[in-house]
């Protein structure tokens, strides 16, 4: 390899990604997370309660952060995958690793209980689902324990590191 086609590779290698590029985005959301609340929605006082003492056992222990997000159209279902994608700011709905779990599945040894049951009382009962959203970089992962009320996703969600 000759030195200007080593220095080539290099100034490739250094490049950085356009701006506003899927790399970049996937990067950015990687590291940032997703959007829990709507502008003017307000958490549920049960749920803002439950949140601030509870925490989530992974890699790296995260607190709970309480959820409120409108639904387009005021919906009054639970969303599916890529509409979930979407509500949370995902930057690519399409083709978002997100898993919808019952809660028991989620949480076998119930260590979580009195996070669902603030969720299932902010939803007056409602069905309560678990939503894992994958940041993209396969360590890291969002727990999203939702329902939904008065045409809003409530509940909470928390950031597992799962090595």
């Amino acid at each position: 390899m000759s030195d200007e086609d080593y220095l080539a590779f290099l100034e490739k290698a250094n490049k950085k990604p356009s701006e506003g590029g899927a790399a970049e985005a996937k990067t950015e959301g990687a590291k940032q997370g997703f959007k829990a609340t709507t502008e003017g929605a307000e958490v549920p006082k049960i749920l803002r309660e439950v949140v601030k003492d509870q925490w989530y056992t992974s890699d790296a222990d995260e607190r709970f952060e309480g959820v409120s997000l409108g639904l387009p159209g005021g919906g009054d279902r639970l969303p599916d995958e890529e509409e979930f994608a979407k509500l949370i700011g995902h930057w690519d709905p399409k083709n978002a690793e997100v898993e919808i779990m019952d809660p028991v599945d989620w949480d076998a040894n119930g260590q979580y209980n009195s996070v669902v049951d603030a969720v299932r009382e902010a939803g007056e009962g409602g069905d309560v689902r678990v939503y894992k959203v994958s940041r993209g970089d396969g360590v890291r992962y969002e727990y999203w324990v939702i329902t939904v009320k008065g045409g809003k996703v409530v509940g909470a969600k928390v950031l597992a590191v799962e090595s």
